[in-house]
């Protein structure tokens, strides 16, 4: 008998871990400058708050 439930099977008794669960990759950082123009939740392309002319 087997019963699966939330990445955990019940297997003879015993309850067997199953890794699933995908990894989000997170950006590379490929400089530390600070971008003149970000894009917003909606694609476009907005000036970037944090930038600054120095």
């Amino acid at each position: 008998m087997k019963i699966t439930f939330s990445g955990k099977v019940l297997r003879d008794d015993k309850i067997i871990t199953i890794e699933t669960e995908e990894k989000k990759e997170k950006p590379k950082i490929i400089s530390n400058t600070i971008p003149k123009f970000i894009q917003n939740h909606k694609g476009t392309w907005i000036k970037n708050p944090e930038w600054s002319d120095n």
